[in-house]
């Protein structure tokens, strides 16, 4: 016995089917069939348990019971129809909402601006872009469709006398409940996810204000290349929390993508571009690009690699050291016979698990590996003492010499202070042993610990909390990051206060360095390996009528070549013709730096970014999701979070 309820959609009737093969018992199953309406084809596209779209995120019962009695049999029956025609109004509401999303960008950052100059003056409009009344959001059609299953099915429920929820499964009782029971006293369990949002460490670094030019005309920071904030954020919002405000880096975020910058044959280069910006229709957004030459694993020196590996009681927490474990293995199948890999482990103490060792003796890393096994406590200091004494071992003047550190930035025992354990590396990366710091896991997560060692070590710090992230990071990136190809790089901006008014610094915080400093080398900057990137953007307020021709400033790079210990600098002048008139103009992956950028100061609860919306800002990532996987999934974050505001 089969029944049909139709609806329609897009080009096609829409129908749920839903079929009983066995009368006698009552089971049924239902599905969803688009039929076209100019060749009567059709097709099925899964059960009804599953029909529902990810943007309505329905909860429907799957109708396949036993039933006892014709009575019994005919309130089954009447459900499957109630369900079919649920399915029919979600699947309408769903189509109409994709067909909002694919849109493009209506109701994004700059929805139906114009502008007849692309400068702040007389004849520029200030209408401002933060109207919401354009926006076009999921959550109307997806409130409404949710409205009517829940007074639908509460209907149904009301029609049968006999409905009874499902009991209780004795086993998902907490024992703390059971009245005299064992644990009679014993709170219950704390949810996983809730306890991964505990006992994490961030500093707050605070936001950069304008500057007016006249006062100082002077903007100095060091090259950052590390992304562990955005992948942090992506953490909390998998587990359906918002990240923590001081755990946002803006740079980090925008660093976290990638961009089409060009290529040097030596050393870096740097190039800018400019548009209108998101935060005030009256001010302009500057990228400054830096990219650093690319280098194939066959033309890498040899590389001399020491992994030390937190292996103390904290990393049995879902199940971070398991993940380090599938990265390492990963790492090793990619590297070349000749370069080593030593592995040293921390919990109570430091301890050598695996001396320097070719990559051609890969059996004997892999079982090293496999050996690795949490419990104790937390003592970084010795593990990064035994680590670095390794590396020396190993270390080979013209190779790349790396300590890499795998750990949730947890240390309890010994030295705990992350500036007092920097200290203790400054000397080990200032003769070429450079640090890089992976960190694990979320709850008792200590970011402030990863990110100084990191800095003051000479490398960079990313974040890692699935499979398939974790073998991108060891496989991809950190295998062509492996040479090192500028040290201590730097970038000083002078901006002409003829026709910059004033200026403001997207992020980098805690990178800054004193002007007098641009051209000290003794102080320590940052470190790009090959095919690194770094993007950093401003915001500018300009003088009324600059011109294409007009100066807006200078953009000095300078880096120490880690070969020759040679001091290099580069100078690129930055003039009115680099403005690009309306967003539209400006080139995908500019709207997609400012896009993160505004996504980002949102989550940081910026004051720049008070007239700006989540809803907005994802409608403008939407438009772009066709760049890559990562830019899809930012899609989806962005909802999230602005779910969860």
């Amino acid at each position: 016995m089969a029944e049909r309820w139709w609806g329609s959609v897009g080009g096609g009737a829409l129908v749920a089917e839903c079929v009983w093969p066995n009368v006698s018992t009552g089971d049924a199953r239902c599905q969803k069939r688009v039929v076209s309406k100019t060749d009567g084809t059709t097709g099925t596209s899964g059960d009804a348990s599953l029909a529902m779209s990810n943007h309505q995120k329905r909860r429907t019962p799957v109708i396949n019971q036993t039933l006892t009695n014709n009575r019994v049999k005919n309130r089954s029956v009447r459900r499957a129809r109630l369900l079919a025609g649920l399915l029919v109004a979600a699947l309408v509401a769903s189509a109409c909402s994709a067909s909002d999303d694919e849109s493009g960008s209506s109701g994004g950052l700059f929805e139906e601006r114009t502008e007849s100059t692309r400068y702040p003056s007389s004849s520029r409009t200030s209408e401002s872009s933060d109207a919401d009344e354009g926006f076009v959001t999921d959550s109307a059609s997806g409130d409404a469709a949710e409205a009517m299953d829940e007074e639908a099915m509460s209907d149904a429920m009301a029609d049968d006398e006999e409905f009874t929820a499902p009991p209780t499964s004795p086993a998902s009782t907490n024992p703390a409940a059971v009245e005299g029971g064992f644990f009679a006293n014993e709170p219950p369990p704390e949810p996983e996810t809730q306890s991964r949002q505990d006992s994490n460490t961030f500093k707050d670094y605070g936001v950069r204000s304008f500057i007016d030019t006249d006062r100082d005309p002077l903007s100095t920071f060091a090259l950052d290349v590390d992304s562990a904030s955005y992948f942090i954020g992506r953490q909390f919002l998998l587990d359906g929390v918002l990240p923590p405000s001081a755990s946002v880096r803006v740079e980090e975020y925008v660093n976290a993508f990638d961009y089409d910058y060009p290529s040097p044959k030596n050393g870096l280069t740097v190039v800018a571009d400019a548009g209108p910006s998101p935060f005030n229709p009256d001010n302009v957004i500057v990228r400054l690009g830096v990219q650093a030459q690319e280098i194939t694993n066959r033309e890498r020196a040899d590389a001399n690699l020491t992994f030390v590996v937190d292996t103390s009681g904290s990393m049995d927490r879902d199940d971070r050291l398991g993940l380090v474990k599938i990265a390492l293995k990963a790492l090793v199948e990619e590297l070349d016979r000749n370069d080593t890999v030593a592995i040293v482990t921390y919990s109570n103490a430091g301890d050598i698990i695996l001396p320097p060792t070719s990559v051609g003796e890969y059996e004997v890393i892999i079982e090293a590996i496999d050996r690795l096994h949490p419990g104790g406590s937390t003592n970084l200091e010795a593990g990064l003492e035994v680590g670095y004494s390794l590396a020396n071992e190993a270390f080979q003047r013209g190779a790349t010499n790396r300590v890499i550190l795998a750990s949730d930035g947890v240390a309890n025992v010994g030295l705990t202070d992350p500036d007092g354990l920097a200290a203790q590396i400054r000397g080990d990366a200032d003769s070429g042993i450079q640090l890089v710091t992976i960190g694990v896991g979320m709850g008792n997560f200590n970011d402030v610990v990863m990110e100084t060692l990191a800095n003051d070590g000479d490398g960079f710090y990313a974040y890692v909390n699935d499979k398939a992230q974790a073998r991108k990071l060891f496989t991809e990136d950190l295998l062509s990051n492996l040479v090192t190809v500028a040290v201590d790089g730097k970038i000083q901006v002078e901006f002409d206060s003829d026709n910059v008014v004033s200026y403001r610094l997207l992020g980098f915080e805690n990178r800054a360095v004193l002007d007098s400093d641009f051209r000290n080398d003794s102080v320590d900057a940052g470190e790009l390996g090959a095919g690194h990137q770094v993007t950093a953007l401003y915001e500018l307020e300009l003088a009324r009528g600059v011109r294409s021709s007009d100066r807006l400033g200078t953009v000095a790079l300078r880096w120490e070549d880690p070969d020759t210990r040679d001091v290099r600098e580069t100078r690129l002048e930055l003039a009115g013709g680099i403005l690009q008139d309306s967003w539209t103009q400006t080139g995908e992956d500019f709207r997609l730096a400012v896009t993160v950028a505004a996504y980002a100061e949102i989550l940081r609860q910026s004051q720049y970014a008070q007239d700006l919306t989540l809803a907005r800002v994802a409608k403008e990532a939407n438009a772009l999701a066709g760049q890559s996987d990562m830019v899809a999934e930012l899609v989806d974050l962005i909802r999230e979070a602005d779910r969860r505001s």
